[in-house]
């Protein structure tokens, strides 16, 4: 009997400790996220952040760098392959939507939403994909 007692004592002290160390996956992405705000991106959660996007998938994060580009509103989502314009439709008709589309079929797959403000550039992306692919992201924005 005292050996069942000491046995449940000494799960219950391994299950508590196992719950309370980081796993690996949370331990890259923890370091991505470091990361991505030395690069200067704001990272939240799509959740609370204060963009809103049209997708609602909440395991999706939402990163935000200030916006250098000439396109001050304009909203993104991916449609199977392509990035399509949501909002403004006066985008679609100008002369300059055929040079931000060439420029949005270069962007990663991982994006799932783009919204580009007066201020910022937000984007729900895939975090799973790593620090290279938001490098190749960051790039791809400042190419705008």
């Amino acid at each position: 009997m005292e050996l069942i007692i000491i046995f449940i004592i000494v799960a219950f002290l391994i299950g508590t400790v196992s719950l309370a160390v980081p796993s690996k996956s949370s331990r890259n992405i923890a370091s991505l996220r470091m990361e991505a705000s030395r690069l200067g991106f704001k990272v939240s959660s799509s959740r609370y952040g204060n963009v809103s996007f049209k997708n609602k998938d909440f395991s999706l994060m939402s990163y935000q760098i200030k916006n250098t580009s000439n396109l001050k509103d304009a909203h993104f989502i991916r449609d199977k392959d392509d990035l399509i314009l949501y909002s403004p439709l006066k985008l679609k008709y100008s002369d300059e939507y055929e040079g931000v589309n060439d420029k949005l079929k270069k962007i990663s797959f991982c994006i799932h939403e783009e919204i580009f403000s007066n201020s910022s550039i937000a984007f729900l992306w895939t975090e799973k994909e790593g620090l290279e692919e938001l490098k190749k992201i960051l790039s791809a924005l400042e190419s705008f």
